[in-house]
C-alpha cells in the first residue's frame, strides 16, 4: 500500500503540473504519515506544511508536528488561529459551531497558501472518518487529493509504524483539536477498533446489520456507525480524487 499511495501522489503532482504540495500538520498520526509519504513521493522540499495551533503556547501537539516535519526535511511554518477565531466572538458560537468553523478556517489557509505557491492541498483523512462523517464539509474535508482515504483507522495505524512514524503518535489519542479535551472517540461515542470493524463488516464484506450483530458486535453501535454512515453521504459526495472511490 506504501508504494501504491506514493504513486499516487507523484503522479497526481507530476498531471497536475504543480510545483509541490502543502497540508495542515497537527503532531497526529494521519497528518504525519501523509506528510511521511509525501516526502517519499517528491522530494521534500516541494512539501510545505502549515502548523495551525489555536494557540501555539497552549498546544501539547505542536512539539509533536515540528518534530516530524524536521525529521522529514519538510518546509514548515505556523498560524495561530486565535485572532481569527476571535473576530467571529460576536457571533457567540457554541463549541461545535466554533470548531467546524476552525477546521474551514484551516482549508482557506491550505488554499491561499497553494494558490500563492502553485501546490496541491493534501487532505489527511482515512476512510473510518470518511464513511461515518467525521470531518467537516468545505474544512478538513476539502483537498485537492486524500492520498489515505482507502486506508481504515487500524490500516493507516500499520503503515504509519511501517514508514517509522514515532510510536507515541502511532498510539497518541486522536484529536482533531477543535476544543480543549476534545477526542475523536469521545466525541464519535465508539472506538476507532469498534468502527472499523463495524465498516468492513458492512462495506468490504457485504453484511447487514443484523449479520453484523450476530458476530456479537454491540447491537446499539452497530446501528450507531451505519447512521452516521447513511446521514453523511451528502458530505462524500463533495470529496475529491481518491485512489479508488468506490463506496464513497
Amino acid at each position: 500500500m506504501r508504494e501504491r499511495i506514493v504513486s499516487f501522489i507523484k503522479d497526481y503532482v507530476q498531471k497536475a503540473g504543480v510545483d509541490g504540495v502543502t497540508l495542515g500538520l497537527s503532531g497526529g498520526i494521519d497528518s504525519a504519515l501523509v506528510a511521511t509519504l509525501a516526502a517519499q513521493a517528491i522530494e521534500p522540499s516541494r512539501v510545505h506544511c502549515i502548523l495551525m495551533p489555536v494557540d501555539a503556547k497552549k498546544d501539547p501537539h505542536v512539539s509533536d508536528a515540528k518534530e516530524i516535519a524536521e525529521s522529514l526535511g519538510i518546509n514548515y511554518e505556523m498560524f495561530e488561529l486565535k485572532n481569527v477565531i476571535k473576530a467571529f466572538d460576536p457571533l457567540k458560537l457554541e463549541k461545535v459551531a466554533l470548531g467546524n468553523l476552525m477546521a474551514r478556517v484551516r482549508m482557506v489557509v491550505w488554499y491561499a497558501k497553494a494558490n500563492q505557491n502553485n501546490l496541491l492541498v493534501l487532505g489527511t483523512g482515512n476512510k473510518s472518518e470518511l464513511m461515518v462523517g467525521y470531518f467537516t464539509k468545505y474544512g478538513d474535508g476539502g483537498a485537492d487529493i486524500l492520498p489515505i482515504a482507502d486506508l481504515y483507522k487500524v490500516n493507516v495505524r500499520e503503515l504509519a509504524r511501517h514508514v517509522k512514524v514515532p510510536e507515541r503518535i502511532v498510539t497518541k489519542v486522536p484529536t482533531a483539536g477543535l476544543w480543549a479535551g476534545q477526542t475523536d472517540e469521545g466525541e464519535i461515542g465508539v472506538t476507532y477498533d469498534e468502527i472499523d470493524t463495524i465498516l468492513f463488516l458492512h462495506i468490504e464484506k457485504g453484511h447487514s446489520p443484523d449479520e453484523i450483530k450476530s458476530y456479537g458486535v454491540d447491537p446499539g453501535k452497530v446501528d450507531r456507525v451505519l447512521g452516521m454512515m447513511a446521514r453523511s453521504r451528502h458530505k462524500r459526495n463533495l470529496l475529491p480524487k481518491t485512489i479508488m472511490a468506490r463506496n464513497l
